[in-house]
């Protein structure tokens, strides 16, 4: 099966089926393939990744609030501000997947401690590594979130070879004092991907309700991809 094909199998999940869970022995190889695939700016990757496991239930119930809450605000913001007619009175039941399944990863931003002796050397010679400094982790969070993604798409690829399906949220809140809970998160969350099999998938959900796959699908190629 070629990487387009394997990549075309990827949809967003309802619901995991939270029986038969992966082993963790599969993630944690999928995990060390994605690492040495995914490049990284100064070979500095900094970023984390948080992994809950099939233990973690309370864990990931804390997180799956924190979306439910920044989801209620934006909605509350954007109804005061004219942007929408009223905020919704429901709960989005496609974030169900953060804290039904078999693993949860949390991304989030990292203050680097060792650069290479090549960068090492850079340093030395006037290079200013802003991954080393606690004061530079949001003017450089762009920069992380791409090499985030990155990781993303690579392991969501090697998720996909093995029939492991994965979905992600960026809905949740930025700021780190929002995150006292869970404590191992330390500075700011870039993104969430669970991981696990699916049981329902949410193209299903809207199939039942009526809609066409036309009906909910991404914009044509151009406009997207612009040729000057």
């Amino acid at each position: 099966m070629d990487s387009l094909t394997t990549l075309m199998k990827r949809k967003h999940v309802a619901s995991y089926n939270l029986d038969v869970q992966v082993p963790k022995e599969t993630i944690e190889k999928l995990l060390h393939k994605t690492w040495k695939a995914t490049s990284s700016k100064n070979n500095f990757m900094p970023y984390s990744v948080h992994v809950l496991g099939p233990d973690k239930k309370e864990e990931k119930i804390l997180v799956w609030n924190k979306c439910v809450a920044k989801q209620q605000y934006s909605e509350d913001q954007a109804a005061k501000e004219g942007k929408i007619k009223q905020a919704q009175t429901i709960v989005n039941p496609y974030y169900n997947h953060i804290k039904e399944n078999s693993y949860l990863l949390i991304f989030t931003a990292r203050v680097c401690d060792k650069p290479t002796r090549y960068v090492q050397h850079s340093i030395e010679n006037g290079h200013y590594a802003q991954e080393m400094f606690e004061d530079q982790v949001n003017e450089i969070i762009t920069t992380t979130s791409i090499e985030v993604g990155m990781f993303a798409s690579h392991l969501a690829l090697f998720c996909m070879e093995h029939d492991i399906d994965v979905s992600y949220t960026v809905c949740m809140p930025t700021l780190i004092k929002n995150w006292r809970n869970p404590p191992f998160v330390k500075h700011r969350p870039i993104m969430l991907m669970s991981l696990g099999y699916g049981e329902k998938y949410r193209s299903q959900n809207l199939q039942a309700q009526g809609w066409k796959p036309e009906d909910d699908f991404k914009p044509e190629i151009n406009k997207v991809v612009n040729w000057v």
